[in-house]
C-alpha cells in the first residue's frame, strides 16, 4: 500500500502537466507513492505523456467531462495511500513542499487536510486561505460591481488580507489547487460531492471537514507556484460564469444558507 496517492485531474491541460510531473518527481518525496491522472478530455489530449517515464503513474480515462467532483472521486476508488494530494496540473511542486505536508500532517492529529502557501510564477503570494463567506462577502465578490468593492473590509476578511500568511495556523477553507487530505478524515464513499461540476468543491470538502470535527491547515513552509487561470474572471466565459452560479446554488441549498459558520 502506497502511503500517498497524488490525484490530477486532466481537462485541456495536457502541455502542463508534464511540467507538474517533472516537479513532482524532482521534489523529494521520500516514500513509497502513486500517481493517478483522470483524464475528463478525450485521449488526444495526453498523446504526448508517455506514462512509462514516470514511476507509478496510471491514466483513468473518462469518456466525457464528468466534471472535477466526479474525476477525483474515480481516482479516490482506485488509490491506495493512506493520504491523498489533491493536485491541479498547473501547480509546479517545488523541493521537499510534498515531504513537509506529510510531516506536518503526521503531526498534528486533528487535522484532516492541510494546503502549502500557493505563489504566482512572479514570486507573489496567492490569497488561497479564506474565510468562510458571509452574505456581504458574497454579494461584494459576485456580480460587476466587485471592482468597486475589492478593497471592502468584509472582502479582505474573506480573502484573510489582515494575516501575513507566515504562521502554521489552522484556517476555514482554501483553493483546492494542492491540498494533502488524510484519507481517515474523509467521507469513506466519495471524497467529493458530484453535485458540483466545478467551483465551491474545495469550500463543500473543508466545511466537511470541519463538521466532523477535524482542522484544515496552513503549512507556509510548504511551498507551491500555481500557474493560476480563473476561467470564471474571464467576462466571457459564459460557461464557467454559469457553472459557478451554479455551484453557489447548490452550495446553498446543501448547507441551508448556513454559510458562514460551520455547524
Amino acid at each position: 500500500m502506497s502511503s500517498l496517492s497524488i490525484i490530477i485531474v486532466n481537462y485541456r491541460s495536457g502541455k502542463l502537466l508534464p511540467a507538474c510531473l517533472e516537479s513532482l518527481i524532482h521534489s523529494g518525496i521520500e516514500e513509497e507513492f502513486e500517481i493517478l491522472i483522470v483524464n475528463n478530455d478525450a485521449p488526444g489530449d495526453l498523446v504526448s505523456l508517455n506514462t512509462r517515464q514516470w514511476p507509478n503513474t496510471r491514466v483513468l480515462q473518462n469518456g466525457s467531462n464528468l466534471g472535477l467532483a466526479a474525476a477525483v472521486n474515480r481516482a479516490y476508488e482506485e488509490a491506495r495511500g493512506q493520504f491523498l494530494l489533491l493536485l491541479n496540473p498547473d501547480v509546479q511542486v517545488l523541493p521537499k513542499s510534498v515531504s513537509i505536508l506529510l510531516d506536518t500532517l503526521r503531526k498534528e492529529a486533528q487535522a484532516g487536510i492541510v494546503v502549502p502557501k500557493l505563489q504566482y510564477p512572479d514570486g507573489r503570494l496567492q490569497l488561497s486561505c479564506r474565510r468562510f463567506y458571509n452574505y456581504r462577502a458574497l454579494l461584494f465578490r459576485r456580480g460587476p460591481w466587485k471592482a468597486a468593492f475589492a478593497r471592502h473590509p468584509e472582502v479582505r476578511r474573506h480573502l484573510m488580507e489582515d494575516w501575513d500568511h507566515a504562521t502554521l495556523t489552522s484556517i476555514d477553507w482554501a483553493l483546492g489547487a494542492a491540498m494533502l487530505i488524510r484519507r481517515e478524515a474523509a467521507q469513506k464513499t466519495n471524497l467529493l460531492d458530484e453535485r458540483f461540476f466545478l467551483y465551491f468543491e474545495d469550500v463543500d470538502l473543508c466545511l466537511g471537514m470541519h463538521q466532523r470535527g477535524w482542522s484544515v491547515l496552513y503549512d507556509p513552509a510548504s511551498c507551491m507556484i500555481h500557474h493560476h487561470q480563473r476561467d470564471s474572471a474571464n467576462f466571457f466565459s459564459w460557461r464557467a460564469k454559469q457553472r459557478h452560479c451554479w455551484s453557489l446554488a447548490q452550495f446553498l441549498f446543501k448547507h441551508r444558507f448556513l454559510i458562514g459558520v460551520p455547524k
